[in-house]
């Protein structure tokens, strides 16, 4: 009977102490206290925030090239607008490396940073 008794004021307590846990966050469900942004709100302001840092390949000057991009200097820059101004705009991020000057790796380095 001891371990019954015992087992019974556990339960007591786990159920009170969920209670007193769950009872704050219960009582805020109206409040502007918790706010989390719906999942709309994220997807809407993610590719915003994304574009707003890129820099975008087939618009930048060389001075936004070389400012924007890692590894990137003033004559890479201006090989970059040259192509661009020779075989159009580019159609993907990868044929940046098809500029004189410019490897994968370079790619990769900086393909967070960059939007057609």
């Amino acid at each position: 009977m001891s371990t019954l008794t015992t087992k019974l004021k556990l339960f007591s307590v786990i159920t009170l102490f969920g209670t007193v846990i769950s009872t704050p966050v219960l009582a805020n469900k109206d409040k502007s206290a918790v706010n989390a942004p719906s999942v709309e709100q994220t997807q809407t302001a993610a590719p915003s925030s994304a574009q707003q840092n890129s820099v975008k390949l087939n618009s930048a000057t060389a001075q936004e090239l070389e400012k924007g991009l890692l590894g990137i200097g003033a004559k890479k820059a201006q090989a970059i607008v040259e192509y661009r101004e020779k075989n159009g705009n580019f159609i993907s991020i990868d044929q940046l490396a098809d500029v004189a000057g410019i490897g994968k790796a370079t790619v990769e380095k900086n393909r967070h940073l960059l939007a057609l």
